[in-house]
């Protein structure tokens, strides 16, 4: 006589099929896969950003967000066809996370924009001192960089890369099924990026080159480019002579605390937690905040406290998503891109 054993819900998980497994992850994941913590955050930043336009008009130019409308279409498209459709939790997740850092980056520069409006007197003096005080000389370190010719390539590299790192932990992370560290990533990143926007109206400042009057005539090397891109807006949002707001035509205008240095630490922690990527991407972030006072002209102050923020960011992040821990080995990655 043969023995039928059958299978239910409640047989131990080992003796499950793998598709109930699936069906199983994406319910336990649903309300978080398109990271909701990370969509209070936005929904924060955006808030603020209308709050300053209502204090202080500064018109945006319609137009310059088609790229940002069509681009949040196809994703949020793509995301909703992996969600409900076809189901590939891992998939919508990786869309929705994109769509989050996108719209980051486009709110946060709209936001620091507005905030710079409202800036008082520079503060560089100030910095320099606290650099004084710390023992940091700046333009020796310059300097020194300037002198090697092998570095100045390396350091441009590594500090034009924090966005290629954000998208190479999203995706990573997400082929390996580790989706909640894909979302506390991204939540550290923008929470620190927010807090440096609401600090950099307490502090407002033009970066070093820009402050002692450096351009590439004074180096060999070195140019101090990155270090004057924002200096036209800036100064036109203070004197008022910036009448309106194109979002491809914004740049990064806060010099302390240094987002930069923040968001690569970010990024550290991130692939230090990440197999595969722990020892090259720890690398390429430190990299990245070696270069921030060469290449963004930042002052070591900038830095410090850009790393502080990220620091207590990634605090915030272990408590405040450490529900969310429990899921991360939920599936096998073939199961979930099958």
């Amino acid at each position: 006589m043969t023995r039928t054993t059958i299978i239910t819900d409640t047989a131990p998980p080992e003796y499950r099929p793998s598709r109930p497994d699936l069906r199983k992850f994406s319910s336990l994941n649903a309300k978080h896969d398109a990271g909701w913590a990370n969509w209070w955050l936005l929904g924060f930043n955006l808030i603020a950003v209308l709050l300053l336009q209502w204090h202080a008009p500064l018109p945006i130019e319609w137009d310059s967000l088609v790229t940002l409308a069509a681009g949040t279409a196809l994703l949020v498209g793509i995301g909703l066809f992996y969600t409900h459709i076809r189901r590939r939790p891992v998939f919508a997740a990786m869309c929705f996370a994109i769509l989050q850092f996108l719209l980051f980056s486009a709110i946060g520069c709209l936001f620091s924009y507005l905030v710079a409006q409202e800036g008082g007197p520079l503060q560089d003096d100030m910095l320099a001192r606290w650099d004084a005080a710390l023992g940091f000389d700046w333009i020796a370190y310059v300097r020194w960089v300037d002198s090697q010719p092998w570095l100045v390539p390396v350091y441009k590299l590594a500090y034009a890369s924090l966005v290629p790192q954000i998208a190479l932990l999203i995706i990573v992370q997400g082929f390996a099924n580790r989706l909640p560290l894909m979302r506390q990533t991204l939540f550290a990143a923008m929470l620190c990026g927010t807090i440096c926007i609401i600090l950099s109206s307490l502090v407002p400042a033009v970066s070093n080159f820009v402050h002692l009057g450096l351009t590439a005539k004074d180096f060999a090397h070195v140019d101090p480019y990155a270090g004057y891109l924002h200096l036209a807006h800036f100064t036109a949002l203070r004197d008022g002579s910036l009448t309106s707001l194109a979002l491809p035509d914004m740049q990064g205008i806060i010099t302390f605390p240094s987002y930069h240095a923040g968001l690569a630490s970010v990024t550290a922690w991130s692939f230090y937690r990440t197999p595969g990527l722990r020892i090259p991407g720890v690398i390429l972030s430190l990299l990245t905040i070696a270069a921030t006072p060469v290449d963004g002209g930042h002052y070591l102050v900038d830095i410090i406290a850009g790393i502080i923020i990220a620091l207590f960011s990634i605090t915030v992040t272990h408590f405040a998503l450490r529900e969310l821990r429990p899921a991360e080995a939920s599936l096998p990655l073939a199961p979930a891109l099958a």
